[in-house]
């Protein structure tokens, strides 16, 4: 009998030391609505052993009526942006102060580090469903690690995203693809990842299929759940994994996986341990799952 023995023996990730934290929340619908109460958590955490933390939620969407039950906000909230109505709800809550963005993510106007800034640390965290946004996270994390050390990554990004019943939670640092051995300071140490644009690249291609013209009219979330195209609890399970995740890395510096994958519908869960063999392995199938140019013909 073969024993999978991948998680006794992978390494705890653990990032630069910080005495500053800057968590970005990117995206506040479904799934983002309900990690901002986990991310506050940790910050308020965070907080309480002397880390300074600022934590900002962008989103340039409103709350509408479709929205509800599926994300965390109520009726006497439609209307309002959702990145202005966490950050308001979590600062009354929790006695932190968050920034908002009402409009999409940027880099060089929200994400732009201080290279004067010393031991900062910065976590974006994506709650997006689009390929676009992924591109910008990915950029963002291209152009800010470049200038940094290779053992000291400033940039980390958890992303989270879902289907019908399944979803997965993935987090990295590393845009370029190295050696799995490159990401180890020792055997029990991780100090970055592949991130998760890394690991599945079409995170950032256009995956959505086109609507007939007769059905291209917008489908609230409340109508697929109502049809059970969209599972009611996905986008929180989503949420509580980015929370332990998150938890794991700056709390207890236990994280010892850089990808999660679960199914609601079949109550199965599975994660990719760091160890060497996984994240090689990671990334072969990445380069096996890129899809192929087709030649033009003269």
């Amino acid at each position: 009998m073969n024993l999978d023995l991948s998680f006794a023996n992978a390494a705890r990730v653990l990032p630069r030391e910080f005495t500053k934290l800057k968590i970005y929340l990117i995206g506040a619908g479904g799934t983002g609505s309900f990690a901002a109460m986990n991310l506050a958590r940790v910050a308020f955490e965070l907080r309480r052993i002397g880390k300074a933390v600022e934590m900002t939620v962008i989103d340039s969407d409103v709350v509408e009526s479709g929205n509800i039950p599926r994300s965390n906000f109520c009726a006497a909230e439609i209307g309002r942006f959702k990145a202005q109505t966490l950050a308001e709800r979590i600062t009354l809550a929790w006695g932190l102060e968050v920034s908002y963005a009402n409009e999409k993510l940027n880099y060089e106007k929200h994400l732009k580090p201080n290279r004067n800034g010393f031991k900062e640390l910065t976590i974006l965290v994506g709650c997006v469903d689009n390929h676009l946004a992924r591109r910008e996270i990915h950029r963002s994390l291209e152009e800010t690690n470049k200038y940094n050390s290779h053992n000291a990554p400033e940039f980390w990004w958890i992303d989270g995203g879902n289907a019908k019943f399944s979803g997965q939670v993935l987090i990295g640092s590393e845009t370029r693809r190295e050696r799995a051995e490159n990401h180890f300071s020792s055997s029990t140490i991780c100090k970055k990842l592949p991130t998760p644009s890394v690991v599945h690249p079409e995170l950032l291609e256009n995956q959505e299929i086109p609507s007939p013209r007769e059905t291209a009219e917008r489908i609230s979330c409340a109508e697929r759940i109502m049809r059970g195209e969209q599972s009611l609890n996905i986008n929180q399970r989503v949420a509580v994994e980015i929370g332990e995740m998150l938890a794991e890395l700056l709390l207890t510096n236990s994280l010892r996986r850089f990808a999660t994958y679960f199914d609601l519908e079949s109550g199965t869960s599975r994660s990719s341990y760091c160890t060497p063999e996984n994240i090689n392995e990671a990334l072969k199938q990445a380069e096996m799952s890129k899809p192929k140019l087709k030649r033009r013909r003269k």
